[in-house]
C-alpha cells in the first residue's frame, strides 16, 4: 500500500516527526499501527478543537469503484480531512498493510472517518447469525487500523413484518451488533431513510424519521449506538431544525450531505436521484449543518449523492467537483 506523497503535504515542522516515526516502525517496532493511527488523529483534532465536522471522502458511499489505497490517495489529493474505511478489505490486511496505511494516513494528515457495518440484519435469521459470527474478527481489524465507528442504514418498509414486529427484530439484532462493535471500541451508527417514494414500495412502513430513530436507540440501550444524519432523509422525513434540538452529541456517529432536484414535490423524490451537496438549495443545508453544530455534534461529514452525471465524470474531475461542493456546504456553517 505504498502511496506517492501529495504535493500539498507540509514538510517543515513534520520532518523530524516523520523520521522518528519511521525509525520506530522499521527499527525498534515500538509503535503499533493502531497507536500510530490514534496519534495521527489526535494531532489532527488538536489543530482545531472547535471544528464540528471533518470533510470526509467515503468512496463506497459515492457509487464509484475504488480500493482503500485509492480512497486514501484521492482524499489527500483533493483536500479531504478524513477517509472512510473499507471493512471487507481491512479485515484481510496483514500487519505490514496496517503499518503502511497508518504511516500513509499520517503523512497525508488524514484520519479515519467511519466504516461499513457488514452484517446482513434485514433478512432471515440464518444470514444474520452468519454475519454475527464473522463480525468480531472484522471489528478487531477495524480497531487495529484505528477506525472508531461503523455505520449502516434501516429500510423504511417491509413486505411481511408489521411496524412492531420489525421494531422488535431490529432492536434485538442491532443491539447484538452494537455490543460486538463496542467490545472493540467502535461506535455504531444507523441511518433512518425518509424517502416517501421508497417507503411506499412495500406493505408495512417502518422507521423513517429522526424521532423514531431516537426511539430505536433508546430501546437498544447502548451509549455507543447512534444515528447517521443524512440531510436528504431529514428533508424527506419532513424533519426540521427544531427536531435537531432533540439530539445530543452522543446521538450522531456520522453526517451525510446531498441536495434534491429542483421542481419535484417531496413525495415524488426518488432515493436514487440526488444532487451534489449545496448545489440546488432545495434542502436547507445551512439549517441542517448549523443545527447539528449547535447541539455539539462532531462527526465525519461525507457526500452520498447517488448522482449519475457525477459517477460518469472522469474519476479525478468528479472528485474535484465533489470536493468543491463539500467546501461550499461547509462554508454555510456560521
Amino acid at each position: 500500500m505504498h502511496e506517492p506523497l501529495s504535493d500539498s503535504i507540509e514538510k517543515s515542522d513534520s520532518a523530524v516527526f516523520k523520521m522518528t516515526r519511521r525509525h520506530w516502525l522499521r527499527q525498534a517496532g515500538m509503535m503499533s499501527a493502531a497507536a500510530l493511527a490514534y496519534r495521527s488523529a489526535a494531532l489532527e483534532a488538536a489543530s482545531d478543537t472547535m471544528k464540528p465536522f471533518t470533510m470526509d471522502l467515503t468512496v463506497w458511499k459515492l457509487g464509484i469503484p475504488g480500493k482503500q489505497d485509492d480512497a486514501i490517495r484521492w482524499a489527500g489529493q483533493f483536500g479531504f480531512e478524513s477517509v472512510g474505511a473499507h471493512t471487507e478489505e481491512v479485515s484481510q490486511w496483514s500487519q505490514r498493510d496496517f503499518d503502511e496505511c497508518a504511516e500513509t494516513l499520517a503523512d497525508k494528515k488524514l484520519q479515519w472517518g467511519t466504516s461499513s457495518m457488514p452484517v446482513d440484519f434485514r433478512n432471515d435469521e440464518g444470514k444474520f447469525q452468519d454475519g454475527i459470527r464473522k463480525l468480531p474478527q472484522q471489528a478487531d481489524a477495524l480497531a487495529k487500523a484505528g477506525v472508531k465507528s461503523a455505520i449502516t442504514y434501516i429500510m423504511p418498509c417491509h413486505d411481511e413484518w408489521t411496524y412492531l414486529e420489525n421494531f422488535k427484530i431490529h432492536r434485538r439484532r442491532l443491539a447484538e451488533i452494537g455490543r460486538v462493535l463496542a467490545d472493540h471500541g467502535l461506535r455504531f451508527g444507523m441511518e433512518y431513510v425518509g424517502t416517501e417514494s421508497l417507503r411506499n414500495r412495500r406493505k408495512f412502513p417502518f422507521i423513517h424519521t429522526l424521532r423514531e430513530g431516537l426511539d430505536l436507540i433508546d430501546a437498544i440501550g447502548l451509549d455507543t449506538v447512534g444515528l447517521v444524519m443524512d440531510c436528504w432523509h431529514w428533508h424527506n422525513a419532513q424533519d426540521t431544525v427544531e427536531d435537531l434540538k432533540l439530539l445530543e452529541p452522543k446521538h450522531v456517529v456520522s453526517v451525510e450531505l446531498n441536495d434534491a432536484p429542483v421542481g419535484i414535490d417531496r413525495p415524488f423524490l426518488q432515493d436514487g436521484t440526488r444532487e451534489l451537496p449545496a448545489s440546488t438549495g432545495v434542502i436547507d443545508t445551512a439549517g441542517f449543518l448549523n443545527g447539528l453544530a449547535a447541539q455539539g455534534v462532531k462527526a465525519p461529514l461525507m457526500a452520498e449523492p447517488f448522482n449519475r452525471p457525477f459517477r460518469e465524470m472522469p474519476r479525478e474531475a468528479g472528485l474535484a467537483v465533489l470536493a468543491r461542493s463539500m467546501r461550499k456546504a461547509m462554508d454555510l456553517l456560521a
